[in-house]
């Protein structure tokens, strides 16, 4: 793949900039990020060049790598920047247009050297809320990824099209009144019946907002990462008895969710789409969701804190199976809103083909 006169293979070309996707899933962004090449890519009228601004992953081979691309999508061109810096940087600097599925939480070179080309930005989570979680959770420490709060309002300023992917209105520090709403979007496609188990099961990164230090006291399941929870033990004094640790593996999260556990953790504050919530509906776990999410619905199992989330805890056990299939059916009834991969679809491709 050579870049000649701002062409490749003779034509123009689009770029469409990520921090993961293919093999390397690590969160909602980049299930996202598979979607577009799924869904979006193929019907792109400038040819698109997907740069992943990462180093390949070193559990998967590269044959593996290359197989997952060309099962969504196998006219897309890939290039990941661990494979040659220097050359990535042209890539990026010769494209028509830059888009940003999901970018880091900070200002990076490749980007503020090409910031005139900016078509496009997915905003993927509301940094001011995720960098102040802890005091509003009133824990003396943070767990996050590297954020800079003044690069989310620079980022939406320099795009033209910007837009959020959260389940609720955009919610930023500082008003943008360019910034477009384009929900996330999920498909239902297990719809498992409810079990009478009352472990708790919890599937996400453990940043400071998905507030795991709830399930302390509470028998429980996590896939995550083990170096996090060791975090949380080390600054936090977390009490981990009762919990037992999957070793998170995208392609291992289905076996996961039917584990014998039938209560779900979703009480997550500041949570822009709920990607892990939808899952667990789907596998028929009940959640118990944060009180700030989607609070058009009136939904009577809500938290905040650890101690609410213990009451809440103990009176979905209290349930009988009959009451919690009712919720988990109902609520997987009205989210089925959001499983419009058509609406999706056309929203951004009249973004990336205008």
């Amino acid at each position: 793949m050579r870049v000649v006169n701002g062409r490749i293979d003779g034509k123009i070309y689009d770029a469409y900039y990520s921090t993961g996707g293919g093999t390397l899933v690590g969160g909602g962004s980049d299930v996202w990020v598979n979607h577009w090449i799924k869904e979006i890519s193929p019907h792109l009228e400038v040819q698109p060049v997907l740069l992943i601004h990462r180093i390949r992953p070193t559990d998967t081979t590269i044959e593996e790598q290359d197989k997952v691309f060309k099962e969504l999508n196998p006219n897309l061109k890939v290039l990941w920047q661990g494979d040659d810096i220097h050359y990535f940087g042209s890539v990026l600097k010769s494209a028509r247009r830059i888009n940003i599925l999901h970018g880091y939480y900070a200002p990076h070179k490749y980007i503020t050297d090409n910031k005139d080309k900016i078509h496009s930005t997915a905003v993927h989570c509301n940094v001011n809320k995720n960098l102040k979680a802890n005091v509003k959770l009133g824990l003396e420490h943070s767990r996050h990824f590297y954020m800079d709060p003044r690069w989310e309002d620079e980022i939406v300023k320099l795009s033209k099209y910007p837009f959020w992917i959260g389940i609720d209105s955009p919610d930023l520090e500082n008003h943008h009144d360019h910034l477009l709403h384009i929900p996330n979007f999920y498909e239902f496609k297990h719809n498992l019946d409810v079990t009478d188990n009352n472990k708790v099961g919890f599937a996400s990164r453990m940043e400071t907002r998905k507030c795991p230090h709830y399930l302390q006291r509470i028998p429980s399941v996590l896939c995550t990462e083990s170096k996090d929870v060791h975090w949380w033990v080390k600054n936090l004094n977390c009490d981990i008895r009762g919990w037992k640790i999957y070793k998170f593996n995208y392609k291992m999260l289905d076996k996961f969710y039917r584990l014998n556990w039938g209560i779900s953790h979703s009480a997550h504050i500041y949570e822009p789409f709920g990607y892990s919530i939808f899952q667990a509906l789907d596998y028929g776990k009940m959640p118990i969701l944060s009180r700030d999410w989607y609070t058009d619905i009136d939904y009577p199992f809500r938290a905040f804190g650890m101690h609410e989330f213990y009451h809440e805890w103990k009176r979905v056990c209290e349930l009988s199976v009959e009451a919690r299939r009712e919720w988990v059916f109902l609520l997987r009834e009205y989210f089925k809103k959001y499983d419009d991969k058509k609406r999706w679809t056309e929203q951004l491709l009249e973004i990336y083909n205008k």
